[in-house]
């Protein structure tokens, strides 16, 4: 705004140094001010208004012309020096008429390119609205697109993402330092396809991540060295990432402020439509239209009704698309799609707690292979809840955990039980399924907080069982 106003000054200075004023501006860059759209022309020449609300209401008016056609103010610029564009020139179309369910038609358009559940429509919807209202909230929460395998439509959901968000800036890879300077400038909504071609997850690329996790909060910056001189950058602005391989999970601080979509391949049950990246569509930018007619008169409230059991960063997460759910009524559906996202989020975290206990029991023991039956009685042994499980979701009656229980978590991780061998074997030693360390290491790199234990083989026995023979 600084900047604007400056430009602002520098212009009057030459006009009236010519003796001229804002009326004669566009005339003077060789534009011809009759063939422009009256609203356009009158809000250029109210660029140049004494009155500071004059002018916030003209860049507000022309800023809603560019985004209804997907232009820039560089578009503008060469529209006032003479270049004729239709969208500038024609007599301005009355505003569309008003969808009565903004929300749903998202949802709609949503599905009708990719397969999800009806909850990931929501959100996804929910998140697109967000993009262009969130600086109004303390939390812009992050979107994180998962699948299994590729073929899951992340790439197509990204597509349709972009035709419907505030400035949209798609990636498919992106340097540390690009991001700084895109953020600061702009603050788009960053869309990032392919983000393992970004490495997140290692350690060398931690300044990387505290771009992703400081932009989620409002004042978040990151400060560089540049040139000998310390330079801040805010980084505040809306985030999508999309992971090919759910191995290969995002940090865990990152993961925590994502509100995460699990997609699927498409089971094929129902058709749906081929999403062309190179052609316009009409259906989405007709929505685009509604979102911008949503955006200049939504009313949102800051403070939401939570539900009671959501815990402080998912309910940081949802309060700004619990607020505009609510305002277009859709609260209830979207309370409803917030708590199976809660549900899945446990059954996420019961499986990285799982790890965890995991790497506990072969650091306890200084073991590198062990049998099934030794884990999961080690695992009830824990100070843990492994004795009172009640399944994934936390819905069952209490129990011990069953080794089949445990193999079907462990599958997540791409982690299986083995046939393994004592290490010291005799005529009489006989194998038996089990794990070994080094098909965790991976997955504890990925998911489990660095509690400083290192892996050292030399220094690693295998488990002795407790009826005298060596363990697996």
């Amino acid at each position: 705004m600084h900047e604007a106003e400056a430009a602002r000054g520098l212009i009057d200075s030459l006009l009236r140094e010519y003796i001229k004023d804002w009326s004669d501006l566009i005339a003077l860059l060789g534009g011809d001010p009759a063939s422009l759209n009256a609203d356009l022309v009158r809000d250029v020449i109210a660029l140049g208004a004494s009155d500071p609300e004059q002018r916030a209401t003209a860049r507000r008016s022309i800023a809603d012309l560019l985004a209804r056609h997907r232009k820039t103010w560089n578009d503008l610029a060469d529209v006032l020096c003479g270049s004729m564009e239709p969208w500038a020139c024609n007599p301005a179309a009355d505003d569309p008429p008003r969808s009565p369910d903004l929300v749903g038609l998202l949802v709609f358009l949503i599905e009708d390119f990719v397969a999800l559940k009806p909850h990931e429509s929501l959100a996804v919807a929910l998140w697109c609205l967000h993009s262009h209202i969130f600086d109004e909230f303390t939390v812009t929460p992050r979107l994180a697109l998962r699948s299994p395998t590729p073929g899951c439509g992340k790439t197509t959901l990204f597509d349709v993402i972009s035709r419907l968000v505030s400035r949209p800036a798609k990636f498919d890879a992106i340097t540390t330092s690009a991001m700084f300077h895109l953020l600061d400038e702009a603050h788009p909504t960053l869309l990032i396809d392919e983000a393992d071609n970004i490495g997140l997850g290692l350690r060398e690329n931690g300044r990387l991540r505290s771009v992703f996790n400081s932009g989620h909060r409002q004042g978040g910056t990151v400060a560089i060295m540049e040139q000998g001189f310390v330079r801040r950058f805010s980084t505040f602005a809306p985030l999508a990432v999309a992971l090919p391989d759910a191995l290969d999970g995002l940090p865990r601080t990152l993961a925590e402020r994502c509100i995460t979509i699990q997609m699927e391949r498409h089971d094929g049950k129902r058709k749906l439509n081929r999403f062309d990246a190179n052609r316009p569509d009409p259906a989405l930018d007709a929505a685009y239209a509604q979102i911008l007619l949503w955006r200049r008169e939504a009313q949102l409230n800051p403070d939401p009704e939570i539900p009671v059991r959501s815990r402080n960063r998912q309910a940081d997460n949802w309060r700004v698309l619990l607020s505009i759910a609510d305002s277009l009524g859709w609260g209830e559906k979207a309370r409803s799609a917030m708590a199976e996202f809660a549900r899945e989020a446990h059954d996420a975290d019961i499986k990285i707690t799982l790890l965890s206990d995991i790497r506990r029991v072969f650091d306890t023991r200084g073991v590198d292979i062990i049998w099934t039956q030794d884990l999961v009685e080690a695992l009830h042994d824990l100070d843990a809840d492994w004795e009172q499980f009640r399944g994934i979701r936390g819905d069952q009656h209490p129990r011990r955990l069953k080794d089949s229980e445990l193999a079907a978590m462990l599958r997540h991780f791409k982690i299986r039980p083995r046939t393994v061998w004592p290490r010291h074997r005799t005529s009489e030693s006989r194998s038996r399924k089990g794990y070994r360390r080094e098909q965790f290491e991976h997955a504890w790199r990925a998911y489990c907080d660095d509690d400083g234990t290192a892996s050292h083989a030399s220094n690693i026995r295998s488990l002795r069982a407790a009826g005298g023979d060596t363990g697996t």
